[in-house]
Protein backbone atom coordinates (compact mmCIF):
# COMPACT_ATOMS: atom_id res chain seq x y z
CA UNK A 1 0.00 0.00 0.00
CA UNK A 2 2.52 2.61 -1.12
CA UNK A 3 0.87 5.39 -3.00
CA UNK A 4 2.91 8.48 -3.74
CA UNK A 5 2.11 11.73 -2.02
CA UNK A 6 1.53 14.47 -4.54
CA UNK A 7 -0.57 16.95 -2.56
CA UNK A 8 1.29 19.54 -0.45
CA UNK A 9 -0.97 21.07 2.16
CA UNK A 10 0.12 24.63 2.93
CA UNK A 11 -1.49 24.66 6.38
CA UNK A 12 -2.62 22.12 8.95
CA UNK A 13 -6.17 23.36 8.32
CA UNK A 14 -5.90 22.41 4.63
CA UNK A 15 -4.70 18.94 5.61
CA UNK A 16 -7.57 18.59 8.07
CA UNK A 17 -10.18 19.58 5.50
CA UNK A 18 -8.67 17.08 3.05
CA UNK A 19 -8.72 14.37 5.74
CA UNK A 20 -12.44 14.69 6.43
CA UNK A 21 -13.34 15.13 2.75
CA UNK A 22 -11.41 11.96 1.86
CA UNK A 23 -13.35 10.01 4.50
CA UNK A 24 -16.65 11.42 3.25
CA UNK A 25 -15.78 10.28 -0.29
CA UNK A 26 -14.29 6.98 0.94
CA UNK A 27 -11.22 7.93 -1.10
CA UNK A 28 -8.26 5.93 0.19
CA UNK A 29 -5.77 7.53 -2.19
CA UNK A 30 -6.73 11.06 -1.08
CA UNK A 31 -6.62 9.93 2.54
CA UNK A 32 -3.14 8.51 1.99
CA UNK A 33 -1.97 11.90 0.75
CA UNK A 34 -2.97 13.48 4.07
CA UNK A 35 -1.09 11.02 6.30
CA UNK A 36 2.64 11.31 6.86
CA UNK A 37 4.95 9.03 4.90
CA UNK A 38 6.64 8.30 8.23
CA UNK A 39 5.82 4.84 9.56
CA UNK A 40 5.42 6.22 13.10
CA UNK A 41 1.84 7.38 12.52
CA UNK A 42 -0.99 6.35 14.85
CA UNK A 43 -4.76 6.13 14.53
CA UNK A 44 -7.27 5.24 17.23
CA UNK A 45 -10.80 4.76 15.96
CA UNK A 46 -13.64 5.06 18.52
CA UNK A 47 -13.63 2.10 20.88
CA UNK A 48 -10.76 0.41 19.05
CA UNK A 49 -7.16 -0.42 19.79
CA UNK A 50 -4.26 1.78 18.72
CA UNK A 51 -3.18 1.20 15.11
CA UNK A 52 0.45 1.94 14.34
CA UNK A 53 2.24 2.23 11.01
CA UNK A 54 1.23 3.70 7.67
CA UNK A 55 0.14 0.45 6.02
CA UNK A 56 -1.94 -0.61 9.03
CA UNK A 57 -3.58 2.81 9.43
CA UNK A 58 -4.56 3.00 5.77
CA UNK A 59 -5.76 -0.61 5.86
CA UNK A 60 -8.04 0.28 8.80
CA UNK A 61 -9.66 3.00 6.70
CA UNK A 62 -9.92 0.67 3.72
CA UNK A 63 -11.79 -1.81 5.94
CA UNK A 64 -14.00 0.99 7.24
CA UNK A 65 -14.82 2.18 3.71
CA UNK A 66 -15.71 -1.36 2.63
CA UNK A 67 -18.06 -2.02 5.53
CA UNK A 68 -19.66 1.36 6.26
CA UNK A 69 -22.08 3.61 4.46
CA UNK A 70 -20.82 6.99 3.34
CA UNK A 71 -20.78 9.46 6.20
CA UNK A 72 -20.68 13.23 6.51
CA UNK A 73 -18.84 15.38 9.03
CA UNK A 74 -19.51 18.73 10.62
CA UNK A 75 -16.50 19.94 12.56
CA UNK A 76 -16.94 22.39 15.42
CA UNK A 77 -15.40 23.57 18.68
CA UNK A 78 -11.93 23.46 17.16
CA UNK A 79 -9.03 24.29 19.45
CA UNK A 80 -5.70 24.63 17.69
CA UNK A 81 -2.12 25.19 18.68
CA UNK A 82 0.91 25.29 16.44
CA UNK A 83 4.62 25.70 16.93
CA UNK A 84 7.86 24.77 15.18
CA UNK A 85 6.35 22.55 12.51
CA UNK A 86 3.85 20.77 14.79
CA UNK A 87 0.11 21.48 15.01
CA UNK A 88 -2.44 19.98 17.39
CA UNK A 89 -6.15 20.24 16.62
CA UNK A 90 -8.85 19.23 19.09
CA UNK A 91 -12.22 19.03 17.34
CA UNK A 92 -15.79 17.92 17.84
CA UNK A 93 -17.06 15.74 14.99
CA UNK A 94 -20.78 15.57 14.33
CA UNK A 95 -21.25 12.52 12.12
CA UNK A 96 -24.26 12.21 9.82
CA UNK A 97 -25.80 9.52 7.65
CA UNK A 98 -28.30 10.75 5.08
CA UNK A 99 -28.52 14.11 6.85
CA UNK A 100 -29.31 12.52 10.23
CA UNK A 101 -26.96 13.09 13.15
CA UNK A 102 -25.89 9.65 14.35
CA UNK A 103 -22.90 10.30 16.56
CA UNK A 104 -20.72 12.95 18.15
CA UNK A 105 -17.00 12.35 18.63
CA UNK A 106 -14.19 14.29 20.19
CA UNK A 107 -10.95 13.95 18.27
CA UNK A 108 -7.33 14.93 18.40
CA UNK A 109 -5.50 15.43 15.11
CA UNK A 110 -1.77 16.09 15.08
CA UNK A 111 0.06 17.38 12.00
CA UNK A 112 3.69 18.12 11.23
CA UNK A 113 5.63 19.77 8.44
CA UNK A 114 7.05 17.15 6.10
CA UNK A 115 8.80 17.81 2.80
CA UNK A 116 7.33 21.30 2.53
CA UNK A 117 3.72 20.36 3.37
CA UNK A 118 1.59 19.53 6.40
CA UNK A 119 0.81 15.84 7.04
CA UNK A 120 -1.14 13.98 9.70
CA UNK A 121 0.75 12.05 12.38
CA UNK A 122 -2.12 11.07 14.65
CA UNK A 123 -5.91 10.85 14.62
CA UNK A 124 -7.56 9.79 17.88
CA UNK A 125 -11.33 9.79 18.07
CA UNK A 126 -13.67 8.76 20.85
CA UNK A 127 -17.34 9.16 21.67
CA UNK A 128 -18.22 12.45 23.29
CA UNK A 129 -19.13 11.87 26.92
CA UNK A 130 -22.75 12.20 27.89
CA UNK A 131 -23.47 15.80 28.92
CA UNK A 132 -25.05 14.48 32.13
CA UNK A 133 -21.84 12.72 33.10
CA UNK A 134 -20.33 16.07 34.11
CA UNK A 135 -23.20 16.66 36.52
CA UNK A 136 -22.61 13.25 38.08
CA UNK A 137 -19.08 14.29 39.03
CA UNK A 138 -19.45 18.02 39.61
CA UNK A 139 -17.91 17.74 43.06
CA UNK A 140 -15.77 15.30 44.92
CA UNK A 141 -18.28 14.23 47.60
CA UNK A 142 -18.47 10.78 46.04
CA UNK A 143 -14.74 10.38 46.49
CA UNK A 144 -14.62 11.16 50.25
CA UNK A 145 -15.05 7.56 51.31
CA UNK A 146 -12.13 5.42 50.27
CA UNK A 147 -12.97 1.73 50.27
CA UNK A 148 -10.88 -0.49 52.44
CA UNK A 149 -8.15 -2.25 50.50
CA UNK A 150 -8.43 -6.00 50.04
CA UNK A 151 -6.49 -8.13 52.52
CA UNK A 152 -2.94 -8.98 51.61
CA UNK A 153 -2.27 -12.68 51.36
CA UNK A 154 0.95 -13.86 52.99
Amino acid sequence: MTESVTEKFKTPEEAEIAFYEAIERADLQALGSVWSQDDNIVCIHPGANRIEGRAQVLESFSDMFASSPTIGFSISDALQTESDGLAIHLVREEIELDGQLISVMVSTNIYHLEDGGWRMLLHHSSHEPDANAEEDYDDFDDFDEVPEPPPVLH
